[in-house]
């Protein structure tokens, strides 16, 4: 189970939408240049969630989705991917990289 620790010090669980599991297994093809496999999607996920930090102070972007979605959207970030957590559920996953950003918006053609 995917965690982090809140800035009470709480722990604080979270589940992963079935979007973001799809956007993970898309991106990180795009972005390490390799698929996974639907069996290690998970585990992958996790192993790469749990190297992120969390992005503290926000870009102009993120600050404008916080305002859009009510404030409570969190920003891990590791490796050019970053995973937005909304209300204790990892929603969606990113790419950061610069000069990559551009390919959050292809679709891959398999």
């Amino acid at each position: 189970m995917l965690s982090y620790t809140n800035k009470k010090g709480k722990k604080v669980e979270l589940t992963i939408t079935r979007h973001a599991y799809v956007q993970f297994k898309e991106r990180c093809s795009l972005v390490f240049g390799h698929t996974i496999d639907d069996r290690e999607v998970a585990a992958s996920f996790e192993k790469i969630f749990a190297t992120t930090d969390r992005v503290v102070k926000l870009n102009r972007q993120e600050q404008w989705r916080q305002k859009k979605h009510g404030g409570e959207a969190l920003y891990f970030r590791t490796n050019g991917l970053t995973f937005i957590v909304q209300n204790a559920n990892i929603v969606t996953v990113e790419i950061s990289d610069k000069g990559k950003r551009h390919l959050n918006k292809c679709k891959r053609v398999a």
